[in-house]
């Protein structure tokens, strides 16, 4: 009986046994592959055999990190070797056209007194072979105010910019920049800017009035005197001691008017005088006022005008005429007064005047032109009057004669 109940127990432990296998492999059946074998982990392409991890050339063979030369050869590259520098560079460059037509580009005034008139003329050639045009003018301060006196300048010919410094609206140290905008004809107009650079010391305490000495209706031979008060504030002691002139025929005398101690107040009349001996034509020139003031070494005047001549003769640049062609023409002559022509000196015996009949302050001469040969002739003519103050005046003769085909315009007066 007992063996019997062993047998029983055993045979139940037996049949457990099978069932829980049974299960196990069934389960491990429907879970294990998800885990053990799963493409995606195993032996999905792009984690095992992908070529881009594995045998992808740019990270393997690509030239530009193993074989490049700029970083492995850099002392065999051409662009090593044959590119320029940036100093090279700077140094082969050529400045431009416009940089070479001045070098005067700046003008220092000095201590001025104020609401005198200060100017400067810059002037430069047109070292090129085309026209040029200055085509506008602009300031980098109020302090002056630029004109530009020549807008068109041909070969050759001079261009003229004006810069004037505001004395009367401003004072104290001041300086300004003068931009000159500038075009050069040709097939392709090509523009530049030039700069020019003015500066000065516009003192409050010493007042010129007027700003200016001027002489105008002045005629040759004659004397002339002009007068402006110069008014200082400030101290008592303070006088002028001397007053330089670069022109001989001007001359200039102080008186003074004013010196009071209480206000500090001084005033001298300047008395300027144009001497007979001044040559007709414009007068631009400066004075130099030299003081006992430690702030200056001198203060500038300008002094301008023009003088006239006795007899003033029409020009006689006649240009190109024909070979041949029959040329008569009329020279007039105007004087203050009425006087006589005496003779006109040619020097050249193809220039022919008719006589002159009495004391005029009108002449009309006439004069006739061989124009038989080709050629240039400049000559200077001298035409001889009674005037006791003027009596030889100077007139320039220019003339070109070509053969007929060269300009079939008549030059006849």
């Amino acid at each position: 009986m007992k063996n019997r109940k062993l047998i029983l127990f055993a045979s139940t432990l037996l049949v457990s046994a099978i069932f829980s296998s049974s299960a196990n492999e069934a389960f491990a059946q429907n879970y294990v592959p998800q885990y053990q074998a799963p493409q995606q982990f195993n032996t999905v392409p792009q984690y095992n055999t992908t070529p881009q991890y594995n045998t992808v050339p740019q990270y393997n063979t690509v030239p530009q990190y193993n074989t490049v030369p700029q970083y492995n050869v850099p002392n065999t590259t051409q662009q090593f070797q044959q590119f320029p520098t940036q100093q090279q560079s700077v140094i082969s460059a050529k400045p431009s056209w416009f940089h070479s037509l001045t070098d005067d580009r700046e003008h220092d005034f000095g201590a001025v007194a104020r609401a005198s008139k200060q100017e400067r003329i810059f002037e430069f050639v047109n070292t090129t072979d085309s026209d040029l045009f200055l085509t506008g003018v602009r300031t980098s301060c109020g302090c002056t105010k630029p004109k530009i006196l020549t807008s068109h300048v041909r070969p050759g010919e001079s261009a003229r910019l004006q810069a004037v410094f505001d004395t009367l609206n401003f004072y104290g140290k001041r300086g300004a920049t003068v931009t000159v905008s500038v075009q050069k004809s040709g097939p392709v107009s090509q523009f530049g800017e030039i700069q020019f650079s003015v500066k000065g010391d516009i003192r409050r305490d010493v007042v010129l009035n007027p700003g200016e000495v001027v002489f105008d209706g002045v005629t040759v031979s004659e004397e002339a005197s002009r007068t402006v008060r110069l008014m200082y504030a400030g101290n008592a002691s303070w006088k002028i001691t001397d007053i330089k002139s670069t022109n001989p025929n001007l001359a200039a005398s102080l008186k003074e008017i004013e010196r009071n101690p209480a206000t500090g107040r001084v005033s001298y009349d300047l008395v300027v005088s144009l001497k007979r001996d001044q040559d007709a034509g414009a007068i631009s020139e400066t004075l130099t006022i030299a003081t006992n003031d430690t702030k200056t070494n001198g203060m500038p005047v300008v002094v301008r005008g023009k003088v006239n001549p006795r007899i003033e003769v029409s020009s006689l640049l006649l240009g190109p005429v024909n070979k041949g062609q029959t040329v008569q023409k009329k020279l007039i002559l105007n004087s203050s007064k009425a006087i006589a022509v005496k003779d006109i000196i040619t020097n050249d015996p193809r220039i022919k005047f008719d006589p002159a009949d009495g004391e005029k302050t009108l002449h009309i001469l006439t004069y006739t032109l061989d124009t038989s040969q080709v050629g240039q002739i400049d000559k200077e003519l001298t035409i001889v009057t009674s005037d006791p103050n003027q009596p030889e005046t100077k007139v320039p003769f220019s003339v070109q004669i070509v053969p007929s085909t060269q300009t079939d315009q008549p030059n006849k007066q």
